[in-house]
C-alpha cells in the first residue's frame, strides 16, 4: 500500500512547466513529485555544491599515499633522501592551500 494516497492535480502554463523543469535540473532533482512535494511543503530546496571539499578530500588521499611511500621507503632502506621529503613538504602546502581556500569559500568569505 502506497505511503501517500491523496493525489493533488494543478495546471500550468507550458513556460511554467518548463521553469518547473529547469528549477529541478538547478536542485539537482530527477523526480517530480518529490520535487514539488518538496516546495510545497518547505518552500525552498538548498543545493550544496561540494566541488571544493571534493578537491580537498583528493588532496588529503595523495598526502596520505605520499605519507605511506615515505615511510615504506624508509622502513625499507632506513633513511629517506631531502629531495623527497622536500616533495612531500611542497605537496603539503600545496594542500594547506586547498584547505583554507575551502574553509574561505564554505564560509563565504
Amino acid at each position: 500500500m502506497r505511503e501517500r494516497n491523496v493525489q493533488i492535480k494543478f495546471f500550468l502554463s507550458p513556460k511554467e512547466a518548463e521553469f518547473i523543469e529547469k528549477k529541478m535540473q538547478e536542485a539537482g532533482i530527477r523526480n517530480k513529485s518529490a520535487y514539488l512535494r518538496k516546495m510545497a511543503l518547505d518552500g525552498y530546496i538548498i543545493r550544496i555544491d561540494f566541488t571544493e571539499l571534493q578537491k580537498f578530500i583528493d588532496a588529503l588521499s595523495r598526502i596520505g599515499n605520499n605519507l605511506n611511500q615515505i615511510a615504506k621507503v624508509a622502513n625499507t632502506y632506513g633513511e629517506v633522501s631531502m629531495p623527497v621529503v622536500h616533495e612531500f613538504e611542497a605537496e603539503a602546502m600545496k594542500i594547506l592551500y586547498q584547505a583554507e581556500k575551502s574553509i574561505k569559500w564554505l564560509y563565504g568569505k
